[in-house]
């Protein structure tokens, strides 16, 4: 078979097992509480794989992949930032959330947090936050509609509709279950790109790194240098911090979050941490198709496309197949898991525990159960809709599309989330809300109203400091902690 006929049976297949996937997962749903956080029943090897499937998205096999392209070994630090930074988040943040969770039974990190410091305001608030996200799902959705139209000769705007209805399809069926089920599948394509993708390297350059090193020297220097002032984001040491630091803090974004509050055993963490490990490093790997890529052919015209043309042009058919199935399927498990989060921060945490709860919307809780879990089938079509208007004019880097969303939300939220978990005398609901509002206007101030910080990555970490300061100077660590509502 040739390439194209590969695809489409390769991508005809995905899209068959998602969809039978959903159509399981919908069996086992008969409340918010199951689409949400699958009534905190899975066990640590399949959510360990499902957060780095949720991790992983099409930022790291395009965008970041396009990082490497465009400027060379500087982009390398994003692999430190996540394998160090954003390993170092999950495990600082993923304990302290399960174990709380245990007592406080909550859905989603709006929830947690309004749970935490005993605040419906600050859950409102957050839960509007997240909405940001649909910057991440858009990226997500103009990923997948470049690399299908790119591959299979489609037209753009057909290849993003196709992609979000297919997304759409089995988050609504099947929750969370879906998505965790779905993600081990997916995981498992990612790693193994991932490690193609490098060793590949080793077969096309006999010099390995090395030679590739020589070869894209030669044409600018700055491209095998630590820091690239040509970059938009590794173009100083603060810089680099801050991609740090947002890493460290993209641990607690709230699709990866529900996967930690869907842990049966909080004794099991450590067996999900680990398998997050492994399964990071092997998917981080595919960063070096940039770099490959830079070395092989220079002149293409959108950055983000380098892995899929290096696969094109030197993988055989299959396995070329295998490696776009496995962009699809990061792309989809981390659009699935936002689609999720934000249904469920509008139904249960904007409409059941706040509107309803503060009797701004009148009528029994029975009924607005029933109307949240009405919602679930409802929101993610919604969501996607407005996503998909937002592609029709696909960025250069998709990646800094992404990571408005990311920003956005760690900026506000980080913050209160470590002063819960690591100084929980500190909890106080006003210093929460202060702080989650002025990092927010930060980020939003220094990155999207006046470019003032021209990295959206490092934008969110001054967003983030900011918002840590005030919630310092405001909590006072004489108040100690309430004690947690039994439900």
């Amino acid at each position: 078979m040739d390439l194209k006929t590969c695809l489409y049976v390769g991508f005809a297949l995905y899209t068959v097992f998602v969809i039978y996937v959903g159509f399981i997962g919908s069996k086992k749903i008969k409340g918010l509480s199951d689409f949400a956080v699958a009534s905190e029943s899975m066990g640590p090897i399949s959510l360990g794989l499902a957060f780095a499937a949720s991790f992983f998205s099409a930022a790291t096999f395009l965008g970041y992949v396009g990082y490497a392209y465009a400027w060379g070994a500087s982009a390398l630090w994003i692999f430190l930032a996540i394998f160090g930074g954003s390993t170092l988040g999950f495990i600082v943040i993923a304990k302290g959330v399960r174990d709380s969770n245990t007592k406080i039974k909550a859905l989603s990190l709006p929830d947690w947090l309004g749970e935490m410091y005993k605040s419906d305001f600050l859950r409102a608030l957050v839960s509007i936050i997240v909405m940001i996200q649909m910057f991440y799902v858009a990226g997500q959705l103009s990923a997948g509609g470049t690399l299908l139209s790119g591959l299979l000769d489609i037209d753009y705007s057909t290849a993003v509709i196709a992609v979000t209805l297919v997304t759409i399809v089995y988050v609504t069926l099947g929750g969370l279950f879906a998505d965790v089920y779905t993600s081990i599948g997916q995981t498992c394509l990612m790693m193994f790109a991932g490690v193609i993708v490098f060793l590949s390297g080793f077969f096309f350059f006999k010099g390995g790194i090395t030679e590739v090193s020589t070869i894209i020297a030669a044409r600018d220097p700055f491209l095998t240098a630590v820091i690239n002032p040509n970059s938009l984001h590794m173009y100083s040491y603060a810089t680099v911090f801050g991609v740090i630091l947002i890493e460290f803090a993209f641990s607690g974004q709230p699709q990866l979050l529900t996967k930690i509050l869907a842990l049966k055993d909080p004794k099991d963490m450590k067996k999900m941490i680990w398998t997050w490990i492994v399964a990071s490093f092997c998917c981080m790997l595919v960063i070096f198709g940039g770099l490959y890529m830079l070395a092989l052919n220079p002149n293409l015209q959108q950055p983000d496309y380098a892995v899929v043309e290096y696969v094109k042009a030197y993988f055989h058919p299959i396995i070329s197949t295998l490696l776009a199935v496995s962009i699809v399927a990061a792309l989809m498990s981390t659009a699935c898991g936002l689609l999720l989060v934000m249904t469920t921060c509008i139904a249960n945490d904007l409409f059941i525990k706040t509107l309803v709860k503060r009797k701004i919307i009148d009528m029994p809780q029975e009924k607005a159960q029933r109307i949240a879990f009405m919602m679930t089938k409802i929101l993610p079509a919604v969501f996607g809709i407005i996503c998909v208007l937002m592609t029709l004019h696909p960025p250069q880097f998709m990646g800094v599309m992404v990571w408005i969303g990311i920003s956005g939300v760690a900026s506000a939220t980080l913050a209160p989330m470590l002063i819960a978990i690591i100084w929980p005398e500190r909890i106080n609901a006003t210093a929460a809300i202060w702080g989650a509002i002025a990092g927010e206007a930060t980020y939003m101030a220094v990155y999207l109203f006046t470019n003032i910080e021209k990295s959206v990555m490092a934008a969110g970490a001054w967003g983030l400091i900011v918002s840590f300061a005030v919630m310092w100077l405001l909590s006072s660590n004489k108040k100690k902690q309430p004690q947690l509502a039994e439900k």
